[in-house]
C-alpha cells in the first residue's frame, strides 16, 4: 500500500514564529531594566554597608568596655540603660562605691585625650561628627582621609566613656561615611560615586547603633539639606544600611533601644495637646541651638589656649556640673527610657506627678549644657544623639504634667516624650521625616504615627530659620555638588529667540568683496558683524573688523585681498535653540558672536547672538529664580 505524502505541518513556523516573539519581548522588557547598574551598585553598597556594620560592632564594643572600665569600676558611677542594651564588658565591679573626686576630672581626663589625638592626627575628628560628614559631602569633593575615622573613633571613645555628654551616632556616621569615601577611593570611583557611598557608609553607622535601618537611610539623605532630600543615594544607603543593622543585630541582638509599652492609644482629643507641646519644644530647640554656638564660637574659641587643651577645659568645667547633677553625664538613654515607663511602674527611678516633670525638665537643661562644654570645646562626640535625649525629656515633663491635669486623655505619659524625640531633632536637624522613622523604629511601634507627624511638622517650620548643623544649605541648588547641573538646567530652559540682537548682522557682505570696499562699508553703518555670502547667496562664513584687522599688515593690502580672506567658518544657532545649545556651539567654534538663522531658511540671517549676551540672560534669570524663592532674603538665626 503506498504511504500517502507526508502532509506539510504547520505547527513548527507557529512555535518558532511564538518563540521569537517571546524572545523579542524578553529583550525589549530587559533593555529597559538597568540590571548591570543595579548589580554594580548592590555590589558597592554591601561592601560598605558589611565594613560599616563591622566597625560599628566594633566601636560599640570598646566604648562599652572603656565605659565599664573607667566609669563604672574605677569612678563607682553606673548610668540607668536604655530597655534594649545591657552592659556588653563584664567583670567589672558595676556596684563599686562612688568616687566624687574621680568623677569630676575623668571627662577632664577624656577630653584632654581627645583634644590631643585631634590635635595631633586628624583635626577634622574634633566637634560633632555629622557637620564634618555633611560639609566632606558638599566641599570637599567627598575625600574623607582614612586616618579620620580612626581618630574619631578613638577620640569619642575617650570623649563618652570618661562621662562626656555626647552621642555615638553622630561620631558614627563621620566614621562610616570615611570607610565609604575611603573605599570609593581606593576602587578609583568618581566623584559623584564617591558621594553616594560616603553617605551610605553614614546611613550604615546610624543604623547599626541606632537599630533603624529605614530611618537611618532616610537620615543620611535628609540631612544635608534644610529643605530637601537627596534622593539620588536611597538605593546606596537602604542597601547598606539593611547590611550594616544585619551585621549588628546578628552580635550583640534584635532588640529596640528603648523598650516600651505594649501599645500607645491614639486620642485625637490629645492633638491640641501635641500641638502646644511641639511649640514649647520649637523655642526650647532655638535655645538648645544658641547655646550650643555660643559655647562653641563665644566661649572656647575666644578662649586663649591650645586647641588641644580646649576640651580638657570643657570636660573640667563639665566634671563640676556632674556633682551638682549626674544625670547629665554620658549619653543619657537611660532617662529617656525611665520616662518612658508606666505611671506607677516600680522600676521608674525619677518619681512620679509634678516632681517627676520638674526633675525631668532640669536634667534636659543641664543636658544642654553639658553637651555644649563636651562638644563645643572640641570634644570629639555628636549631637544627634543629646538632641533625642533632650527631646525625649521635654517631652516626658510635659506628658507627666499633662497626666496630672488630664489624667484620662493622657493616660501614657510616656507617648509624648516619644513624640518629644521626633519633634526635637526633627526641628533643630531639619530631618522631619528620618527623625519620624527613626523615632517609630526606636519604640517599635508606630502607633504614635499621627501625633508625631502634627508634632514634627510644627518644630520644623517654626525652626525653618535655624540650623544645629551649619554645614547644611538650603537645596541642592546652593551646593556645590549640583551647581552645574542647575546652570545647564537655566540655559536649558532659555531660548535663543529671547536674547539674540536683530540690529546686528542682517546685512550680508559678499565673500569677493575687496577689503577696502568692507571697510568703507562699515563706515557708512552702525553694524561690526557681518554674515558672508557666495555669488549664489548662499551662507559661507561671517567677518567682523576685529576679523579684517587680523589678516592686514599695511593698507595696501586693503586693495588686495578680499572678504573671503578674511572670514571665519560659519557656525549657527536658531531662534528655538536653548542656551545650553548655543553655549555648545560657542564652544565648538571659538567665536563670540554666532549669527541666528532659520532653519527653513538656513541663508537668510535674522540677527546676530553674543556670549555676553547669553552671560547676562543667565544670571538675570538665576537672580529671578533665587528671588522667587526667597534665597536671597533669608538669613539663619545662627549666624
Amino acid at each position: 500500500m503506498p504511504i500517502p505524502p507526508r502532509r506539510p505541518s504547520t505547527s513548527f513556523p507557529i512555535e518558532l514564529t511564538g518563540s521569537i516573539s517571546i524572545d523579542k519581548s524578553i529583550l525589549t522588557l530587559a533593555r529597559g531594566l538597568d540590571v548591570t547598574s543595579l548589580w554594580r551598585w548592590a555590589r558597592l553598597s554591601l561592601l560598605v554597608g558589611g565594613v560599616v556594620g563591622l566597625a560599628a560592632c566594633g566601636f560599640y564594643w570598646l566604648l562599652e568596655w572603656f565605659e565599664a572600665l573607667v566609669l563604672y569600676g574605677l569612678a563607682g558611677f553606673h548610668p540607668p540603660l536604655p530597655g534594649g542594651e545591657a552592659h556588653v564588658a563584664a567583670g567589672f565591679d558595676l556596684a563599686a562605691t562612688p568616687r566624687l573626686w574621680l568623677l569630676a576630672i575623668l571627662p577632664a581626663l577624656g577630653g584632654l585625650a581627645a583634644g590631643l589625638l585631634a590635635w595631633r592626627f586628624a583635626p577634622e575628628a574634633s566637634g560633632h561628627g555629622t557637620d564634618s560628614m555633611i560639609d566632606a559631602y558638599h566641599n570637599r569633593g567627598a575625600v574623607i582621609p582614612l586616618r579620620v575615622p580612626i581618630i574619631k573613633a578613638l577620640a569619642s571613645i575617650f570623649t563618652i566613656g570618661t562621662g562626656g555628654s555626647a552621642g555615638r551616632e553622630g561620631p558614627m556616621s563621620q566614621i562610616g561615611a570615611g570607610f565609604g569615601s575611603t573605599l570609593a577611593r581606593w576602587l578609583d570611583l568618581s566623584e559623584r560615586e564617591r558621594r553616594l557611598l560616603l553617605l551610605a557608609g553614614a546611613s550604615a553607622g546610624v543604623s547599626a547603633l541606632f537599630r533603624t535601618p529605614l530611618g537611618a537611610a532616610l537620615w543620611a539623605l535628609e540631612v544635608l539639606y534644610r529643605e530637601d532630600f537627596e534622593s539620588e543615594g536611597l538605593f546606596p544607603c537602604l542597601v547598606a544600611s539593611v547590611t550594616s543593622y544585619s551585621i549588628f543585630i546578628s552580635i550583640f541582638g534584635t532588640s529596640h533601644l528603648f523598650t516600651t509599652e505594649a501599645s500607645y492609644i491614639f486620642r485625637p482629643a490629645q492633638l491640641p495637646l501635641v500641638a502646644l507641646m511641639a511649640l514649647l519644644l520649637a523655642a526650647f530647640g532655638l535655645v538648645w541651638i544658641k547655646v550650643f554656638y555660643a559655647s562653641e564660637r563665644k566661649l572656647f574659641a575666644r578662649l586663649d589656649a591650645p586647641r588641644w587643651l580646649k576640651p580638657a577645659l570643657g570636660g573640667l568645667a563639665l566634671g563640676g556640673l556632674g556633682l551638682l547633677i549626674p544625670q547629665c553625664l554620658g549619653i543619657g538613654y537611660g532617662w529617656v527610657q525611665d520616662a518612658l515607663r508606666p505611671v506607677g511602674d516600680a522600676a521608674r527611678l525619677l518619681p512620679d506627678g509634678w516632681r517627676g516633670a520638674g526633675l525631668l525638665f532640669g536634667i534636659a537643661l543641664a543636658k544642654m549644657l553639658a553637651t555644649s562644654l563636651t562638644v563645643g570645646s572640641g570634644g570629639s562626640g555628636g549631637v544627634f544623639a543629646p538632641s533625642i535625649v533632650i527631646g525625649g525629656l521635654l517631652g516626658g515633663a510635659f506628658g507627666m504634667a499633662a497626666h496630672q491635669l488630664l489624667p484620662n486623655v493622657v493616660p501614657q505619659p510616656g507617648a509624648f516624650a516619644l513624640i518629644g524625640m521626633a519633634a526635637f531633632y526633627g526641628g533643630v536637624g531639619h530631618v522631619p521625616l528620618s527623625a519620624l522613622v527613626i523615632v517609630c523604629e526606636l519604640a517599635g511601634s508606630y502607633d504614635l504615627l499621627v501625633p508625631l507627624m502634627l508634632a514634627v511638622m510644627v518644630t520644623y517650620l517654626m525652626l525653618r530659620r535655624s540650623s544645629l548643623y551649619e554645614k547644611q544649605v538650603k537645596s541642592p541648588r546652593q551646593s556645590p555638588v549640583h551647581r552645574d547641573e542647575f546652570t545647564v538646567d537655566v540655559l536649558e530652559h532659555l531660548r535663543v529667540a529671547d536674547v539674540y540682537d536683530k540690529t546686528q548682522g542682517v546685512h550680508p557682505v559678499h565673500a569677493d568683496m575687496r577689503l577696502s570696499d568692507f571697510l568703507d562699508h562699515v563706515h557708512h553703518t552702525a553694524e561690526y558683524f557681518f554674515p558672508v555670502i557666495d555669488r549664489g547667496g548662499g551662507l559661507v562664513g561671517v567677518v567682523s573688523l576685529a576679523d579684517v584687522r587680523g589678516v592686514i599688515g599695511d593698507d595696501s593690502a586693503l586693495e588686495m585681498l578680499l572678504v573671503g580672506d578674511a572670514m571665519l567658518p560659519v557656525h549657527t544657532v536658531a531662534p528655538s535653540s536653548s542656551l545650553r545649545t548655543a553655549i555648545a556651539t560657542f564652544a565648538a567654534s571659538g567665536q563670540e558672536r554666532l549669527p541666528v538663522v532659520d532653519p527653513t531658511q538656513p541663508s537668510q540671517v535674522l540677527g546676530t547672538l553674543a556670549q555676553q549676551a547669553v552671560l547676562g540672560a543667565y544670571n538675570t534669570e538665576l537672580l529671578r529664580r533665587r528671588v522667587s524663592t526667597g534665597a536671597t532674603g533669608e538669613r539663619r538665626s545662627t549666624r
